[in-house]
């Protein structure tokens, strides 16, 4: 007899993720099914940055490989939360950015991932059939990674106002703190800069948040995978919290660095939670990657004391910001609909006035042009699109190219809407 799956495995294989569906998109094999060539596409659906890496980090990773003994050391285990010296770089490193003054090595767990510390956070705050709170829009990954770790009632309170395609979050400051208080969540977990809006929720509506969860014995949790990718030079007081009993944050240097593939990550919080993640991490990972602990404790380490670190990231910021700012001047000109001003990260959502995977699939097969459906991220997408410049941050052009060719076809489109 041939044994069965796990209800969740088959769950999870019978429901499409947003996720599998942009994966299944962006397939070199599905482009071919509909008689496009691979080559010719114009893709805006990465999350991922495509700017260089710094030279530095290079460097440390190859005088590293170069050398025979950190080399051997580099293939043995760390410390199921990390290397000492990583974890000190790393709170040095929160420091010399954001004046983390109090920020203790202690408190710095290291992880193979902000994903999959994501998923093992939530092995530590949660039991099942407690609430987590999510923004409506927020992160499309989000809801998988909570439902593998455990059982649990996700619950939303939206900030897009369907209607005039703004981000309200920071005009329902109070009705946010209210919801939070009435609905009890032992979770809340937003994203700074968003993940898929690129908004950045203002000080009050954050300490709002900080505020309600205190008074419920609750934890408030904030993703900075973008807090290095801020348009505005002076970013939010809440960028500058140390963690403690309610508070506590989830990074990467994936995105600033650009090591999306060299996987690594780490959450700041109390050492109550730190130690209660190492118990957890042991199992699911056992160890975080040695090689990259090693190399990035190099480049932190000499990157601040020759003050390099902060012109590195404001250059990368800039980068982005130009291709931000590309793109909406692109949305403007050749499709005149709503979109999203960003104020950091990779992303904006256009409003199309139609259920956004339909007019993905439209769009993509009309024109080559490539972009992800709003529905994952929320109810509050359903008839949008986000669209990704990180990918194409040293190629402006092709944004401009990609969204002209978009916009030719949705103007026909409300055209014919219209006349019919």
């Amino acid at each position: 007899m041939k044994p069965l799956l796990s209800n969740k495995a088959v769950s999870f294989r019978r429901n499409i993720s947003p996720v599998r569906e942009i994966m299944n998109y962006a397939s070199p094999a599905y482009f071919k099914r509909l008689g496009l060539d691979p080559a010719s596409i114009i893709s805006f659906v990465g999350g991922w940055v495509n700017h260089e890496a710094p030279k530095d980090l290079q460097k440390a990773y190859k005088e590293i490989v170069e050398d025979r003994e950190l080399f051997h050391k580099s293939g043995g285990y760390s410390p199921t939360l990390g290397m000492a010296q990583c974890r000190e770089a790393i709170a040095n490193y929160e420091k010399h950015l954001y004046e983390i003054q109090s920020l203790q090595a202690n408190q710095v767990a290291i992880g193979a991932s902000s994903t999959q510390l994501t998923t093992d956070l939530m092995k530590v705050l949660l039991d099942p059939n407690d609430k987590i709170l999510l923004l409506d829009p927020s992160y499309c990954n989000f809801p998988t990674q909570i439902m593998m770790a455990l059982d649990v009632e996700i619950i939303r309170f939206p900030v897009v106002n369907k209607d005039t395609w703004e981000y309200v979050a920071n005009d329902k400051v109070e009705e946010f703190k209210q919801f939070i208080l009435t609905e009890k969540p032992k979770v809340v977990l937003l994203v700074s800069p968003d993940n898929p809006t690129s908004q950045i929720p203002s000080d009050s509506f954050v300490e709002a948040a900080l505020n309600a969860v205190r008074a419920i014995g609750s934890f408030l949790i904030i993703d900075f995978a973008y807090k290095d990718l801020v348009f505005n030079q002076n970013p939010p007081k809440y960028y500058s919290w140390s963690p403690d009993e309610n508070y506590l944050s989830i990074h990467s240097n994936s995105k600033w660095s650009r090591s999306l593939g060299r996987r690594l990550g780490w959450i700041e919080a109390s050492e109550e939670v730190v130690e209660a993640l190492e118990s957890i991490q042991s199992s699911s990972i056992l160890c975080p990657d040695t090689l990259h602990q090693m190399a990035l404790t190099r480049y932190l380490n000499e990157a601040i004391n020759n003050n390099s670190l902060k012109p590195y990231i404001t250059k990368v910021s800039e980068q982005y910001h130009k291709a931000a700012q590309q793109t909406v001047a692109s949305i403007q000109k050749h499709l005149g609909l709503p979109c999203f001003i960003p104020q950091g990260g990779l992303y904006t959502c256009i409003k199309v006035g139609m259920d956004g995977a339909e007019c993905v699939e439209k769009v993509l097969k009309k024109t080559g042009v490539l972009f992800v459906p709003g529905w994952g991220f929320g109810r509050t997408l359903q008839d949008a699109v986000r669209i990704s410049f990180g990918p194409l941050v040293n190629d402006l052009h092709l944004i401009d190219e990609g969204i002209r060719r978009a916009g030719e076809l949705l103007r026909k489109k409300n055209e014919k809407d219209i006349h019919h």
